[in-house]
């Protein structure tokens, strides 16, 4: 069955959760691998400034993450005081799926808006099968 109101992507990593946790919390890494903040700006209080690459209209994320259950939320929005949670990862230690404690999977989440049509479904989430393996890279690169 296909999911029309979520998507999910998930990427092994060849370290373990917390190096993918520490990675994921720094609003400074968030650029590196999200669609839309290839420019991004940091504020001072956290808030990640950037652009939709389609419309050039700005974008903002703020994270909001809890390391010892491993999630991740990202607050999206043009608008500082109206983001909205609609992207998640969760690192998923190797040891609590049978596997390498040295390791973790990472799996990226995100809900559909109701106004949003096919099209703009169709590239959020092949945007998101693209950020997974960039991820992937990023998180074993940084840690290595």
């Amino acid at each position: 069955m296909e999911d029309r109101w979520a998507h999910i992507c998930s990427a092994a990593v060849d370290r373990p959760a917390a190096d993918a946790m520490a990675f994921l919390l720094a609003p400074e890494n968030l650029a590196a691998w999200a669609v839309g903040l290839g420019d991004a700006t940091v504020h001072p209080d956290g808030t990640v400034e950037g652009a939709f690459p389609e419309t050039g209209e700005p974008i903002l994320a703020r994270i909001d993450g809890d390391a010892e259950r491993g999630t991740i939320l990202f607050h999206l929005g043009p608008d500082p005081g109206a983001l909205v949670a609609r992207i998640m990862v969760r690192v998923v230690p190797g040891a609590v799926l049978e596997g390498d404690p040295a390791t973790c999977v990472v799996s990226l989440i995100a809900w559909r808006q109701a106004g949003m049509d096919h099209a703009r479904w169709d590239g959020l989430k092949s945007g998101h099968e693209s950020e997974i393996l960039v991820l992937k890279r990023l998180i074993e690169a940084a840690a290595g």
